[in-house]
């Protein structure tokens, strides 16, 4: 992956963490009883985003948040797939480059939300829908949902647990034009060398059915071909013995007339 190189400066992103990090120490702490998991390593998102082409897309489920449900019932679904997304993103990086790094310290982070968000989940019968789908985010807008993420955690304090289950229901099918991955297990399939080589097993029966009907069909025109070319012959070789048989005839008849006209002439 090509890298561009950026200048290190404050930005709206960083202006955003910072706040984040010392505002709840003014209006109370986070809900997480061990500890806040959000550590400085979140100040090299800057750095991370400028080493990213700009126009690079980065794969990740969006959830929306929907008004009165609180925070928290947002972080449980977005903090999970946020970290399914950096795992995706981590393997673009060789382990020794600074971009490795940097993603893999802000995966640390999110374990540590994931474990506070552990402490606070209940039993819960009701539920609470959010709308969620497949997008593919520029590097700037992912890491602003990431601080988005942040922000979440931060201002949730211990009066605001989530009281239902959060559900997530996608808005929109997966794109037709994905297709399976060469290493599917899938037990009803066969598989190739690709994607597009999957042959099921349910239309196996339709395929030997159509081969031997194909067969039989090619054995009896053959059978046809061969008999209507035997007749062919048969009627040829017989119009042919009838016209030897002719000519003889005529031959014999114009011998015998030459023989009667050679005695009158004795």
């Amino acid at each position: 992956m090509q890298c561009l190189v950026y200048p290190m400066h404050t930005t709206l992103i960083n202006s955003v963490i910072y706040l984040q990090l010392f505002l709840p120490n003014i209006f109370g702490g986070p809900m997480c009883k061990t500890g806040n998991p959000v550590t400085d390593d979140i100040k090299r998102i800057d750095e991370l985003v400028g080493n990213l082409p700009s126009d690079y897309k980065i794969q990740i489920k969006y959830i929306s948040k929907i008004p009165n449900v609180t925070d928290t019932c947002w972080l449980h679904l977005t903090v999970p797939e946020m970290s399914f997304s950096l795992d995706a993103l981590l393997e673009k990086f060789a382990k020794n480059s600074s971009n490795y790094l940097i993603i893999k310290n802000l995966h640390r982070v999110l374990d540590g939300i994931h474990n506070c968000l552990a402490e606070d989940r209940e039993d819960n019968v009701d539920e609470s829908e959010f709308s969620c789908e497949k997008s593919d985010l520029e590097p700037k807008q992912y890491f602003s949902y990431f601080s988005e993420i942040i922000s979440a955690f931060q201002s949730a304090e211990d009066n605001s647990p989530c009281d239902s289950e959060a559900i997530c229901k996608m808005t929109e099918q997966p794109d037709a034009a994905e297709q399976p991955s060469p290493e599917t297990n899938e037990p009803n399939s066969v598989t190739g060398h690709c994607a597009e080589c999957v042959t099921s097993v349910e239309y196996l029966p339709a395929i030997g059915i159509t081969i031997v009907c194909t067969l039989t069909i090619t054995v009896i025109l053959t059978c046809l071909v061969q008999k209507i070319w035997r007749r062919n012959r048969r009627n040829t070789s017989y119009q042919t013995d009838v016209e030897q048989e002719l000519r003889r005839e005529g031959n014999e008849q114009e011998g015998q007339f030459i023989h009667e006209n050679q005695d009158s002439l004795t």
